[in-house]
């Protein structure tokens, strides 16, 4: 017994000792880089591709020195990392800061949204929430052109008119989400449905073995399939815009940065983000290389 508690407090302190390291080095880390800019994105094609292209834009546009901090899994890896100064930006979507980090309601207006956001992170951390890049990534609800033609649905409010003889499926994660909720209650729909892992129903889909599925509006696979988003015309879902989350204080030690943001605000729609995430996705090509050639077709550098 004696030798057991003497190996655990020997591992509790070789545990301290790794933590303080790890905590020492990050610390001196940050303290000591005055002269360049650290980016971060999530482990996902779409957030890769947004910090490429900031990173690109700057390096094109300025004389700052930018670092890539990319593939910090999701969410909280990313915001965790902001906020203990590992990284000093990222993008983020609006629903996703309001609902998943902060643990508050939706705000549907992107206006809004943005502004309330950016006061909330400033109180809090003093952390901005600036520059929309111009799209949302939003939760989406999908069918097929030819459905679309046939029922003559566009809108939402079209489709659960014509729920009685459509097949739906979505996905376990959005079936517990709010935005389900949501739509239930706010277009009345009452019909079965399925639960498939989202590969599964865009496959189905494109098949027409089901006639309606849940997806992202920026979605690869909806170029890919040349599936039709439904409006949501009863404007009932959380706005998802994609803004700039970063340490406000960056702002003060590159004093240029909130003029070359502010030229890339609204510059990429959601067409034109869905067609990067194609490329990358569906055509296997280089992150570094599409991003650098949609910046120099749009004029940007």
């Amino acid at each position: 017994m004696q030798l057991l508690k003497k190996r655990f407090f020997l591992f509790l302190i070789f545990s301290f000792s790794i933590l303080l390291l790890f905590i020492t080095i990050n610390t001196f880390q940050v303290l000591g880089r005055k002269d360049y800019l650290i980016i971060g994105s999530k482990n996902c094609t779409e957030s890769q591709i947004v910090s490429e292209i900031l990173v690109q834009y700057i390096q094109n546009t300025s004389d700052i020195k930018v670092k890539r901090k990319f593939n910090l899994e999701g969410t909280f890896i990313c915001f965790e990392a902001l906020k203990s100064k590992a990284i000093d930006l990222y993008s983020e979507y609006t629903g996703t800061a309001l609902i998943a980090i902060l643990k508050e309601d939706i705000i549907k207006d992107k206006v809004k949204a943005i502004d309330y956001l950016n006061k909330t992170f400033l109180e809090k951390y003093n952390i901005s929430f600036l520059f929309p890049l111009g799209f949302e990534n939003s939760y989406s609800i999908l069918i097929n052109e030819n459905l679309s033609k046939k029922y003559n649905i566009k809108t939402l409010s079209d489709l659960f008119k014509n729920q009685k003889k459509l097949m739906f499926a979505f996905t376990p994660e959005y079936s517990i989400r709010k935005e389900f909720d949501i739509l239930k209650k706010s277009y009345n729909f009452n019909s079965t449905y399925k639960l498939m892992d989202q590969s599964l129903t865009y496959l189905t889909l494109s098949n027409n073995i089901i006639d309606v599925t849940n997806g992202f509006s920026t979605d690869s696979k909806i170029k890919t399939f040349n599936f039709l988003i439904l409006e949501d015309d009863k404007k009932v879902f959380s706005s998802y815009n994609c803004a700039i989350l970063a340490n406000n204080n960056i702002y003060k030690k590159f004093p240029k940065l909130k003029k070359i943001f502010k030229n890339l605000e609204n510059k990429i729609t959601n067409e034109k983000i869905r067609y990067l995430n194609y490329l990358a996705d569906e055509k296997q090509k280089y992150i570094y290389n599409l991003v650098k050639e949609f910046l120099t077709q749009e004029g940007l550098i």
